[in-house]
């Protein structure tokens, strides 16, 4: 039976800019469950120039210990990551405490700039050099900046993939760019980016159903499957 993996969410209580506490973290997993949401990765802002790995992890397991107290039945499965952003030499660091949970599964955020060269480089000496399963998160965020569209092709054909935020799908003047890239082959991978139950909910159900009437059911299933083989390609032995 095909999984809906939402792959970013900032939903675990009380450690970004995501959600404030345990009330409004169930709240917003309930809301994912009706979303349809079965797999639901919690993936909370890790920046290298703020702390050191160890201090976020730490911070992380607190807040899912909290959460898992007052955890009820009626949310998706959880699996705890992290959306690491990029730092200079990443690669020679060990990003394994940042991955999904169980897997070598790393969700990075690029620099809201234009990249260097050194910034690609380094995104392929993570992929072929160190053997993670890098998923590029909200990709779509990235292509006003100059050379980087160029980039994303480029990094495209590195063992990667690419994410997509749900509201990319939801509004009109962002819409057409989505389903671009979704028909391209280039994005593989959905995710809510959910923040809170205001302005940045839960909406992955929502985007699918958008996805579904403009492209059809069999992208949304090839969507899935990608998701759930590369979650059971990933884990570790």
């Amino acid at each position: 039976m095909r999984k809906i993996i939402d792959f970013h969410s900032h939903m675990l209580p009380g450690i970004d800019d995501g959600s404030r506490n345990v009330e409004t973290s169930i709240a917003m997993l309930r809301s994912a469950r009706e979303q349809g949401v079965d797999v639901q990765i919690l993936t909370p802002h890790f920046y290298r120039w703020k702390e050191d790995i160890s201090s976020f992890t730490a911070r992380r397991a607190g807040s899912m210990a909290k959460l898992a107290e007052q955890l009820p039945d009626d949310v998706p499965q959880l699996l705890v990551g992290s959306e690491t952003a990029f730092f200079p030499h990443m690669s020679e660091a060990d990003l394994s405490p940042l991955c999904i949970e169980n897997t070598n599964i790393l969700l990075l955020e690029m620099p809201f700039e234009s990249w260097r060269g050194s910034v690609t480089d380094e995104i392929a000496s993570l992929c072929l050099d160190r053997g993670y399963h890098v998923v590029l998160a909200h990709v779509e965020r990235f292509l006003s900046y100059r050379g980087n569209a160029d980039s994303l092709k480029k990094l495209s054909h590195l063992p990667l993939h690419m994410q997509s935020n749900a509201e990319v799908f939801l509004h009109f003047t962002t819409r057409g760019q989505g389903l671009k890239l979704l028909r391209s082959g280039m994005v593989t991978i959905l995710g809510s980016d959910a923040h809170n139950l205001s302005d940045r909910s839960p909406n992955l159900g929502d985007a699918r159903r958008v996805i579904e009437k403009r492209i059809g059911s069999d992208l949304l299933a090839e969507l899935d499957e990608t998701s759930a083989a590369l979650l059971k390609g990933a884990i570790k032995a």
